[in-house]
Formats: structure tokens, C-alpha cells, sequence
């Protein structure tokens, strides 16, 4: 009777610790995950927005203003428009015209 009760503690214990390793993997894997769940939301609340600006030629767009003078610039490739504020609008505008009027102004005096 001893022998069998030996024989079937050593089976337990057996059992015991394959049950032990495969529940130490499973909780491993488990804070694992977590882990990698919160840390990927806490460093992307930390990013700063990448600010891409991009050059473009004066014959790749079209610059117009609508009648409540928001600002449109249209992209000759493609056909699409980006619409701005109308204070953007003016502000361009009016840096725009001082260019050109400037300019305007430098020929007529070089050449009296």
C-alpha cells in the first residue's frame, strides 16, 4: 500500500511541475503582451507630430481666391485643391501682390 501511495505522489509531483512550467509560460506571455500593449500607448502619447513640408514650383500649382476670399491651391497634375481660411488667404495675397508690385517698381526705376 506504501509502494502504490509512493507511486502516486511521484506522479502528482510529476504533473505538478509540467503544470507549473506551462503556467509559467502562459502568465510570461500574458504580462508579456500587456507590457508591450501599455508601452506602445505610453511612448506614442509622448511623440511630436512629424511636420513634412514640402517645396513646390510656381507652374506645378494654381493659386486662386473665392468669393468669400479663402485661399485655393490647385495642384496642375493632379486637379486637387486645398482650400485655407480667408485670413490665410489675404495674408498670401497681400505678400504676393507687395512681390510683385515691388518688383514692378524696381524695372520702372532702373530705367528712367
Amino acid at each position: 500500500m506504501n509502494e502504490k501511495i509512493k507511486k502516486i505522489t511521484e506522479k502528482v509531483k510529476v504533473i505538478f511541475k509540467q503544470i507549473t512550467f506551462y503556467v509559467v509560460i502562459a502568465v510570461t506571455c500574458i504580462a508579456s503582451f500587456f507590457i508591450g500593449r501599455y508601452y506602445d500607448k505610453i511612448t506614442k502619447k509622448n511623440q511630436k507630430p512629424v511636420i513634412k513640408i514640402e517645396t513646390i514650383k510656381k507652374g506645378d500649382v494654381n493659386l486662386a481666391i473665392d468669393q468669400t476670399n479663402n485661399l485655393i491651391i490647385i495642384d496642375n497634375k493632379t486637379g486637387n485643391y486645398t482650400i485655407y481660411e480667408n485670413s490665410v488667404g489675404k495674408t498670401i495675397f497681400s505678400l504676393y501682390a507687395k512681390n510683385v508690385w515691388s518688383q514692378h517698381n524696381n524695372v520702372k526705376n532702373e530705367n528712367p
